[in-house]
């Protein structure tokens, strides 16, 4: 049977990657609601908890009880706290101070980065039309990063300085991704993904606390409904729940087919940004958001041709 292929009783292979895509998007409008009225290390570090608990589960039941793989720890460690404390406290700041459309363009780039980064370190090499798309992805992203957010958000926030936070932050987890990739060869996805949560964590909760004010320790963990249910979906559900269904589909459809879905995360994170938190996308977000979603197609499809021919 083909890997792109349905199974019975599994399910049509489009839904694992159609759900993460809707999981992912959602999660960048539900993070910058909940940022609203959490310090965002301290909403950091409660919901990488919860993120570490659902992916010690899910790497529990992925192993089915065989012993786990000996672990590179001199590599595992520098890869955790790049990716699990720089990257997620760029992010979480980033995301603090712009919009959840800029967001969802800028997360978008993250192949970008990843192909740029491949390239540099002699990792991976592309085919000439490849760059014509990645060319164009750049460019929508410099647009992007240059457009201020418009309405209230404007008067709040800094926006310019998010998305520069949060361009650093696609850089490190862009960069981190090439380097994971021979620690990949020896264990799975989500015991790496568990690994580093658990690395990163002390950090995180270190962080947090040194931002709580004197005398208001519980004030600041006391969550509203919203603010609780906000923790338990980015960190149980974004990075546990949608991890563990990525990686089945990769194994099930390939790299190539599920990596499309994630165009649908920035068009899913301004719908939801548009009618819950009433952002208005300018034009120059729009445009540059296009080029991006293009670009990255275009590249995509040059990669798949040059594999092929």
């Amino acid at each position: 049977m083909k890997p792109h292929e349905d199974e019975p009783g599994r399910g049509p292979s489009w839904l694992a990657p159609l759900t993460v895509a809707l999981i992912w998007g959602v999660n960048v409008a539900v993070m910058k609601g909940a940022l609203g009225s959490i310090e965002p290390f301290v909403f950091n570090a409660l919901r990488l908890t919860a993120s570490a608990l659902v992916l010690w589960a899910a790497d529990r039941y992925e192993r089915r009880g065989a012993p786990a793989p000996a672990t590179p720890w001199r590599v595992v460690v520098p890869l955790g706290l790049a990716t699990s404390l720089v990257y997620q406290v760029l992010f979480v700041l980033g995301i603090a101070n712009t919009s959840a459309t800029h967001t969802g363009f800028l997360v978008a780039s993250g192949p970008l980065w990843t192909a740029l980064f491949a390239v540099w370190l002699g990792l991976e090499r592309l085919p000439r039309r490849a760059w014509l798309g990645l060319g164009v992805a750049f460019l929508g992203t410099c647009l992007v990063s240059a457009s201020k957010a418009g309405g209230e958000l404007a008067a709040r926030e800094d926006s310019l300085f998010g998305n520069a936070l949060l361009l650093a932050a696609m850089w490190a987890w862009a960069l981190c991704a090439v380097l994971s990739r021979p620690v990949l060869a020896r264990m799975s996805a989500t015991r790496l993904a568990f690994l580093a949560t658990a690395i990163s964590l002390p950090g995180h909760w270190v962080l947090a606390l040194v931002r709580i004010p004197d005398g208001r320790l519980a004030e600041t963990f006391s969550l509203s409904a919203g603010g609780f249910a906000a923790v338990i979906y980015s960190g149980a559900l974004s990075t546990g729940l949608a991890y563990s269904l990525w990686n089945r589909s990769l194994v099930r459809i390939g790299p190539a087919r599920t990596s499309i879905f994630t165009n649908l995360v920035p068009l899913v994170a301004m719908g939801i940004a548009w009618f819950a938190l009433h952002e208005r996308p300018s034009g120059q977000q729009v445009v540059g958001g296009a080029l991006v979603l293009a670009g990255l197609a275009a590249m995509r499809f040059a990669r798949r041709v040059s594999a092929t021919s």
